[in-house]
């Protein structure tokens, strides 16, 4: 296509926004609601996808300026025309009937076709409400939420987990499919699909009608007999395929691994900063430090997980001391620990700026996580320089690599674990989840997070989190998620 006619079309896009009336519309998380900048134009509500990104996460970058953008959101990838009302999401077109357009310099699409769309690509359920002006998210709507395929001496374990039990009809189709329907149900079509296992599943459809959810599997052999079963802590319906020829020969090495071993029984919590670095400091008279709120949840979270006794805790401080970073590294690697979990408040230039993150490792994906990175390395780097350029080596480029290839998949999933519970339980705004390069992360061997718990910066959250209470529920809400991980990916 040529510029010139780029440039028409461009035109042609934002002239008419001239005679549309500004607004603004809600977005509703389990957090709170926020507003965006909005437009209507006739019968269509248009809103701000560059405003609702700072909510919900994700990265936009222009392919052709002033004419193509992509919207990367986890691990899908959306890509808008400037004019067109044709979407490319993971490669599938889809039509939103009304064109994607630039205003000011921001991306906004038509809320109600697109919305169903964003609801495909998020473990949320996310609705548009026209009478209420409105974009809702819902992580508690589903009531089928997450999928779980594991290997067993005898055959496959399939797992769904669900909020409360559900009845349920399931049939054998053809050779290797399994269809379980649920009436009333209601399915995180994204969450299922992302549990896909190629060693043991060749597809996984998921389905959301009006008064039933269906999902079906296509194994990657044919079996015969299996059995279903109800487990409660948590609610899940286990399908056990009994037949042996469907395990392959390598069981072990087909198998998901997490951590150093099968088990999850050994975690990690770091409270970070400590001894000279106090990390950020609150606004308030009481010039709240960092350092000493981590400490607190963290000893929060180590309470519950000697009194429940399903996991063993390690802590890499238990006073306020500086721990440097091979410290920490060590402690955690020495132990053989499955899991890591470094406690952090988060801080802003911004007064204003409020809610929780979650992140894991991988490279940053936009200059907010990039910044956060910067902030919680800068400690460490302070302590010993060389580790920036250490880590510029090639040896150190590869097995860097070599680490989030082997537990990107694990800390991901108990990062989005986290933020689910942390939706549950707190009552602040998500931030999402998302990822960069924290080196107290990048230096241990298992899967691993970094809970960014509230910004200290922010007068009504210092409040909160030097209250008791609010630490409570931060460390309940991670524990929660350290059950869901335990039972989805531990062997039995």
């Amino acid at each position: 296509m040529s510029r010139w006619f780029a440039a028409v079309m461009l035109l042609l896009v934002i002239l008419p926004a001239s005679a549309a009336r500004a607004d603004e519309i809600q977005v509703k998380t389990s957090g709170g609601a926020e507003k965006i900048g909005a437009l209507q134009q006739g019968e269509t509500w248009y809103f701000s996808l560059s405003q609702l990104n700072t909510i919900i996460g994700g990265t936009l970058t222009w392919q052709q300026p002033g004419y193509s953008v992509s919207y990367q959101l986890g691990s899908n990838r959306f890509l808008f025309t400037v004019g067109s009302p044709y979407v490319n999401l993971n490669g599938v077109v889809s039509n939103i009937f009304m064109p994607a357009r630039i205003i000011k310099g921001e991306l906004y699409l038509p809320a109600k076709t697109f919305i169903p769309l964003l609801d495909q690509a998020l473990a949320d359920h996310v609705t548009w409400d026209g009478d209420g002006k409105m974009i809702r998210f819902d992580p508690e709507w589903f009531t089928i939420t997450d999928l779980a395929i594991s290997p067993k001496a005898n055959g496959l374990l399939i797992e769904i987990f669900m909020s409360d039990s559900l009845k349920f009809e399931i049939y054998k189709s053809e050779t290797c499919w399994l269809n379980i329907e649920f009436p009333d149900g209601k399915i995180n079509i994204a969450k299922m699909q992302s549990a896909v296992n190629r060693a043991f599943v060749q597809k996984i459809n998921a389905f959301q009608f009006d008064k039933s959810a269906q999902l079906s599997l296509r194994l990657e052999r044919s079996f015969k007999k299996y059995r279903t079963t109800y487990k409660t802590d948590p609610t899940r319906l286990q399908i056990a395929v009994e037949d042996e020829s469907f395990v392959p020969d390598s069981m072990a090495a087909a198998s998901t691994r997490i951590g150093p071993d099968e088990k999850v029984d050994v975690i990690v919590i770091d409270p970070g900063h400590g001894g000279g670095d106090f990390g950020a400091i609150g606004r308030s008279k009481s010039r709240t430090r960092e350092k000493e709120i981590t400490l607190e949840i963290a000893r929060e979270l180590a309470k519950l997980i000697r009194k429940d006794k399903r996991f063993q805790v390690i802590m890499t401080r238990t006073q306020d001391e500086a721990v440097p970073l091979a410290r920490r590294a060590k402690i955690a690697n020495d132990a053989h620990a499955d899991l890591f979990l470094s406690i952090h408040c988060n801080a802003s230039p911004k007064p204003v700026a409020h809610g929780f993150q979650v992140f894991y490792l991988a490279p940053a994906k936009n200059d907010s996580a990039r910044a956060m990175a910067q902030f919680e390395n800068a400690p460490f780097l302070v302590d010993d320089p060389k580790l920036e350029t250490d880590q510029q080596g090639e040896l150190a480029i590869i097995l860097n690599d070599m680490i989030q290839t082997e537990f990107s998949t694990e800390s991901a999933d108990l990062a989005y674990m986290t933020d689910m519970e942390m939706r549950r339980k707190l009552n602040l705004t998500p931030r999402g989840v998302d990822h960069a390069g924290f080196i107290v992360l990048n230096q241990v061997f298992m899967p691993s997070i970094l809970v960014e718990s509230a910004f200290i910066s922010n007068h009504d959250e210092e409040r909160l989190l030097r209250s008791k209470d609010f630490r409570r529920q931060v460390a309940e809400a991670i524990y929660d998620a350290l059950l869901r991980f335990k039972t989805k990916y531990e062997k039995l």
